[in-house]
């Protein structure tokens, strides 16, 4: 199993994980729809590397990504940076962000339709870190006391996640597991 898997699971129930700068690719069914999903995430540890790499990744789906004005402290932490994008069919938009001692992250995300190659969603959006905050953990049996750092877990030793929402993980965990539960199985 690998760390991007575990991405995945958490962009399966709508969250942001305070990772490093990543991107991935995953694709969806929607009824008869098959969508292709690219999302890149921005914080203020993205290198210059990872910045070409997500330029990269952008235009094999066929968007064009671009990074300016980009800006860093003594850290090297990027404390103003704007990201541009533009579609085959023209949609365009520019993110800027700034702060002295580093940027909020954020992430591009892109979704494409993959019988016509259409546009289904694109732009960038503010993450919001708090939102592994309310989900419960549990590993092993035992739920783990917050605050969970999921990325200090070696994926190797991991055997299987499961993933509660809405109506199964509170029948399980009551109200505890309103927000949702991964359960974590390991080796």
């Amino acid at each position: 199993m690998t760390t991007s898997i575990l991405t995945a699971v958490f962009c399966l129930l709508s969250l942001s994980i305070n990772a490093q700068s990543n991107s991935f690719t995953f694709s969806k069914k929607e009824g008869n729809e098959n969508f292709k999903f690219l999302k890149i995430d921005i914080n203020s540890k993205t290198t210059e590397n990872d910045l070409a790499s997500y330029i990269a990744d952008a235009k094999k789906e066929g968007v064009t990504l671009s990074f300016s004005d980009v800006k860093r402290n003594d850290e090297g932490e990027i404390t103003s940076i704007s990201a541009t994008y533009k579609t085959k069919d023209n949609a365009t938009e520019t993110y800027k962000k700034e702060k002295k001692w580093g940027i909020e992250p954020f992430y591009f995300y892109f979704s494409v339709k993959e019988k016509d190659k259409s546009v289904a969603s694109v732009g960038f959006k503010a993450k919001n870190n708090n939102q592994l905050s309310n989900i419960l953990f549990v590993v092993n049996g035992q739920e783990v006391p917050k605050p969970f750092d999921v990325g200090m877990m070696d994926p190797e030793d991991i055997e299987a996640i499961s993933v509660l929402k809405n109506e199964s993980a509170t029948a399980k965990y009551g109200s505890r597991g309103r927000d949702g539960v991964i359960e974590i199985t390991l080796k």
